[in-house]
C-alpha cells in the first residue's frame, strides 16, 4: 500500500516548467531510441532520423505540454502543435543534415470558441486531432487548421492565430454525445484527404459496437470499418487518394502495455458495410523491447516520406514530451 501511495503521489507531481519570452529557442535534448537503435537505424519499415525530449515551458498562462496533435505548414515552414488544454503553438524546426537539431517556439495562442470568441476552457478545451488546409499550395497567409475535440465532440476550422473560422456539422451518429463510450473517447483524430475531404475517427468504438472494430468517418455520413492491430487510433495523416497513415496506441501508464503501431490503410471510394479496410503495418514500437517511447498522440508529414510524431506527457512528472522524426522506407 505504501508503494502504491508513493506511485500515486509521483503521478500527481507536474513536471517543472519555466516561463519564456517569444521567440524562444527551446533546449531540446537528443535521446537515443534504444541501446541498439540510434539515428539512421531502421525498425520495420521506418528509419529513425532523430528523437528529442522537449522541455516544459510556459508562455503566459499557456503550458507547452500535453501535446496531442501536429500539422506542418510547408508554405510558412511552421510546425503547429495543439495541447489537450486548447493551446496552439507555432514551432520552427532546424535541421543538420537529415536530423532535427533545433526547435524555436515562435508563438503561443489559445484556441477560441466559435460562438463565444473567448478562449476555450474546461471540457471544451480538449483538442485532440489536428490537420491543415492550404499548407502546401505555395501561398502564405491562407492556411486553416482543422481541430477535432473530445468531451464536446466537434470539428472546428481555425486561423493560425487561434480564432475559429467555422464549425463543421457532424453526421449521425457522431453528432450525439450519447453515441460515444465516454467523454474521453470521442473524436481523437482528424485529417483532410483531397478526394474525401475531412476524415475523423473516435478513439473507441461507439456504443453498441464490438471492441476491436472501429469506423473512420467522413462528414457526409460515409464510414469505413477498420480493425486496429493495436489498441486505439490516436492520430492519422491523409496521404492522398484515400490512403491514410494511422497511429495506433496502447498506453497503460505504470501498468499494462505501452506500445504504438504505424499502419497504412487504403480507403476505397465507396466503403463496404461488411468488409474492413485492409492495412499494412509499418512498425510496432514497444516499451517492453527497450524502445524510448511514450504516449504518442500527434502525427504529421513533413516533406517527402518524412514525418514528425509527438507524445502527450499528461503533465505528469514520470512522462516526457518526445518528438520523433522518422522516414518511411520501402
Amino acid at each position: 500500500m505504501r508503494r502504491l501511495l508513493a506511485c500515486l503521489s509521483i503521478l500527481l507531481l507536474a513536471p517543472a516548467v519555466f516561463a519564456v519570452d517569444l521567440p524562444a529557442q527551446l533546449e531540446i535534448r537528443a535521446t537515443r531510441f534504444s541501446e541498439s537503435l540510434g539515428n539512421g537505424d531502421r525498425i520495420g519499415k521506418i528509419r529513425i532520423l532523430s528523437l528529442h525530449e522537449l522541455p516544459g515551458v510556459k508562455v503566459g498562462e499557456l503550458r507547452f505540454s500535453q501535446l496531442s496533435g501536429l500539422a506542418w505548414d510547408d508554405d510558412e515552414e511552421v510546425l503547429y502543435a495543439i495541447s489537450d488544454k486548447g493551446a496552439l503553438f507555432h514551432l520552427r524546426p532546424q535541421f543538420t543534415g537529415e536530423q532535427l537539431s533545433g526547435l524555436t517556439l515562435l508563438k503561443a495562442v489559445p484556441l477560441r470558441g466559435f460562438r463565444t470568441r473567448e478562449p476555450v476552457t474546461g471540457l471544451w478545451s480538449d483538442a485532440e486531432g489536428l490537420d491543415i488546409r492550404n499548407g502546401r499550395n505555395g501561398r502564405k497567409g491562407d492556411a486553416e487548421l482543422v481541430v477535432s475535440f473530445e468531451h464536446h465532440p466537434r470539428i472546428v476550422a481555425y486561423s493560425p492565430d487561434g480564432n475559429a473560422l467555422r464549425e463543421y456539422s457532424l453526421p449521425p451518429p457522431l453528432d450525439r454525445r450519447k453515441a460515444y463510450r465516454n467523454g474521453n473517447r470521442m473524436l481523437e483524430a482528424v485529417c483532410i484527404d483531397p478526394r474525401l475531404d475531412i476524415l475523423t475517427v473516435p478513439e473507441s468504438p461507439l456504443e453498441g459496437e464490438p471492441e476491436g472494430m472501429t469506423r473512420i468517418f467522413d462528414l457526409n455520413g460515409r464510414a469505413w470499418r477498420y480493425a486496429p492491430a493495436l489498441g486505439r487510433i490516436s492520430a492519422m495523416e491523409c496521404l492522398g487518394d484515400g490512403k491514410v497513415l494511422l497511429l495506433e496506441r496502447e498506453f497503460g501508464n505504470l501498468i499494462g502495455r505501452n506500445a504504438v503501431s504505424l499502419r497504412i490503410a487504403q480507403l476505397p471510394a465507396q466503403p463496404s458495410l461488411s468488409t474492413p479496410v485492409l492495412a499494412e503495418t509499418l512498425a510496432t514500437l514497444d516499451l517492453a523491447d527497450g524502445l524510448a517511447i511514450d504516449n504518442f498522440e500527434g502525427l504529421t508529414r513533413h516533406r517527402g516520406n518524412r514525418y514528425f510524431m509527438v507524445s502527450d506527457d499528461n503533465d505528469l512528472f514520470v512522462q516526457r514530451t518526445l518528438l520523433l522524426y522518422f522516414e518511411i522506407v520501402d
